[in-house]
């Protein structure tokens, strides 16, 4: 059965894509050669192409992986199609 995905298949809470980017944490160096205690944070932040989806249920252990994978049982198969999400359920697994 294939389904547009907007909603958690497991216990139909929302989802949220988690969309991951990496900053830059800058220590300086000081004289004894030790790092600074306190870093300044490199705020040009830039995304790193890849994210995934969990269930916002705290209770709901769905989510998937940054292939958009679902690890446990192989159920079910997420994929995109233009902008939207859709999910494919097998039965029989």
């Amino acid at each position: 059965m294939k389904d547009i995905l907007n909603k958690c298949p497991v216990c139909g809470s929302k989802l949220e894509y988690h969309s991951l980017y990496q900053f830059s944490k800058v220590y300086k160096i000081l004289k004894n050669g030790k790092l600074s205690a306190r870093p300044q944070r490199n705020e040009s932040a830039c995304p790193m192409e890849c994210g995934f989806i969990a269930c916002s249920n705290a209770d709901c252990d769905f989510h998937t992986n940054c292939d958009l994978e679902v690890e446990e049982g192989r159920k079910y198969r997420i994929y995109q199609t233009g902008d939207t999400y859709k999910i494919e359920i097998n039965e029989d697994q």
